[in-house]
């Protein structure tokens, strides 16, 4: 059964949304970190989100004032 165009509209919505919010960062770094590390595993979801929060705060510089 096709999709109805309502559907189509709510999911590319969420998809979007979820990309601005950084909710698939984790989802992006395992795919780029198999294809670059593949011998070595990945961090797991909280490990990745600790590490996001620490290189925040400890480079001030690179948010805006």
């Amino acid at each position: 059964m096709p999709e109805s165009p309502l559907t189509n509209l709510f999911r590319y919505a969420w998809e979007y949304i979820k990309e601005i919010s950084g909710e698939n960062a984790y989802d992006r770094y395992l795919a780029v970190h198999a294809a670059t590390h593949p011998d070595r595993p990945p961090m797991g979801r909280g490990e990745f989100y600790r590490q996001r929060q620490d290189e925040k705060y400890n480079n001030p510089g690179s948010r805006c004032p």
